[in-house]
């Protein structure tokens, strides 16, 4: 990364775009303090709550199934935002039809998996929302779904996308 200053303040949706193997995700990694830079410093703000959704979705287990992954195998509630929420009426939230419950992670399709994996993100409490490539695999009523949450979240967003049209519906600036 060349010389390289920005600041990045609450309540800032960043888009980070470029070509492949660019260094888009190891901006973000630094951005974050993931990784160290090689040179100069990164000043994290006080207090942050990080919720990270990965373009790999790491996080999924494909022996549970899609309510034991929400509600961390306890029980039929989801926390969100400090709420409980009944994992049925929370998997709908996310376009998934009540029957898909006890489907296990494994047999869901790479879209299905993304909105998971978003679900999983916005029920967690934060204040940074860092999403690496989140509209791989999406549909257009998911994408749509996922600007609304966005435009509704009251923190920071940092996003890796390729997706122009969806960055500049999102973001508030661009790093390039």
């Amino acid at each position: 990364i060349r010389p390289f200053s920005t600041r990045v303040l609450g309540g800032d949706r960043i888009g980070i775009v470029g070509p492949n193997g660019a260094g888009k995700t190891t901006l973000l990694n630094i951005l974050t303090g993931v990784l160290p830079p090689d040179t100069g410093t990164i000043t994290l703000g006080t207090n942050l709550e990080q919720v990270t959704m990965d373009q790999r979705r790491d996080i999924l287990d494909p022996a549970m199934t899609l309510a034991q992954t929400l509600t961390g195998g306890a029980g039929d509630s989801v926390q969100v935002a400090g709420q409980k929420r009944h994992v049925i009426g929370y998997m709908k939230d996310f376009l998934f039809a009540p029957e898909q419950a006890n489907t296990p992670v494994g047999v869901l399709s790479g879209g299905e998996r993304a909105r998971l994996t978003l679900a999983l993100a916005f029920a967690r409490p934060s204040n940074l929302m860092v999403l690496d490539e989140p509209t791989n695999d999406l549909d257009l009523e998911t994408l749509e779904l996922l600007q609304e949450l966005l435009a509704d979240y009251p923190g920071t967003a940092l996003i890796v996308s390729h997706d122009r049209d969806f960055i500049d519906r999102v973001v508030t600036a661009t790093i390039a």
